[in-house]
C-alpha cells in the first residue's frame, strides 16, 4: 500500500508542479525542483518495496523449509487399489 500511495501522491504533485506557469508563460518550477519535492515519496516507495521484497524472501524461505521437512507417507492398501 505504501508503494502505490507514494506513486499516486508523487504523480499528482509532479503533474501540478509541471502545469504551473508564470504570467509570461514559463514554468514556475524546474524539473529539478519537482524531483526535490518528490524525494520524500521516493523514500516511502523504497520502504514499501523493501517490505515487499522481504516478504518474498520470507515466503521463499518458508517454502524451502516446508519442502525439506516433509516426511514420506506410507501408502495404505485401499489407496493402492484405487
Amino acid at each position: 500500500m505504501l508503494y502505490i500511495a507514494s506513486m499516486w501522491v508523487n504523480g499528482i504533485a509532479q503533474g501540478l508542479m509541471w502545469r504551473a506557469v508564470n504570467e509570461d508563460g514559463t514554468l514556475t518550477y524546474s524539473f529539478v525542483e519537482t524531483l526535490v519535492a518528490s524525494h520524500p515519496g521516493f523514500i516511502v516507495r523504497l520502504v514499501g518495496g523493501a517490505i515487499f521484497l522481504s516478504g518474498m524472501f520470507l515466503m521463499a524461505y518458508n517454502t524451502w523449509r516446508t519442502v525439506r521437512s516433509a516426511q514420506p507417507a506410507e501408502v495404505t492398501a485401499a489407496a493402492q487399489m484405487a
